[in-house]
């Protein structure tokens, strides 16, 4: 029998927002660490210290002597979120400008918007997309859902963008989160359906 290498603490931490991304966790109910460790084929101390970062950037919240749970996500915080997010992309467009995106072959919406803001060159800006984006992430396979068409309008701005057409690019964001804004109770309803 072949021994695995151990899991890199960046590969724990990977693994354990990966879980949460897919709707392993409930805001509602406590992430077994034990369990996860197991899992994970890793001790709890870096299982502990992965959910203490995720905690930090606002995904799980840690409750003294309870454990660790999935930050809530209710249809309110979900439309800031969108309308935040909406913002600093539309910030990092027009820093953006004339440039032309480094990668053509980009398609998938939520990566070409790491892709414009990364190449903003705007560190605040690209922190904070980041920020929203990992609170967005856990209801990523909902929006997909709810939406039905987030494929074709990475499509669009993908084009739009290898055009250098910033204003057309402005417009396919602003409708993509305004869209999914109006759709936060629904997504916030399959993110945490009712008991």
């Amino acid at each position: 029998m072949e021994r695995r290498a151990p899991l890199s603490y960046t590969e724990i931490h990977a693994a354990i927002f990966d879980r949460i991304r897919q709707g392993h966790y409930r805001p509602t109910h406590r992430i077994a660490i034990a369990a996860l460790a197991q899992a994970l084929g890793v001790s709890t101390t870096p299982v502990r210290e992965g959910l203490r970062q995720l905690a930090g950037r606002d995904i799980v919240v840690e409750r003294h002597r309870e454990g660790f749970y999935l930050a809530p996500l209710n249809a309110r915080a979900i439309t800031s979120l969108y309308e935040a997010h909406g913002h600093w992309m539309d910030r990092a467009l027009l820093l953006l400008g004339a440039r032309h995106l480094a990668n053509r072959q980009l398609r998938n919406l939520w990566r070409l918007f790491d892709a414009v803001a990364t190449q903003s060159g705007d560190p605040a800006l690209i922190a904070v997309r980041r920020y929203l984006d990992d609170r967005l992430a856990v209801v990523r396979r909902h929006e997909t859902h709810r939406l039905g068409d987030v494929a074709d309008r990475g499509s669009a701005l993908a084009q739009a963008l290898g055009e250098r057409d910033i204003e057309a690019a402005r417009g396919i964001c602003r409708a993509f989160h305004v869209r999914c804004a109006a759709q936060a109770a629904a997504l916030a309803a399959a993110f945490d359906p009712p008991a």
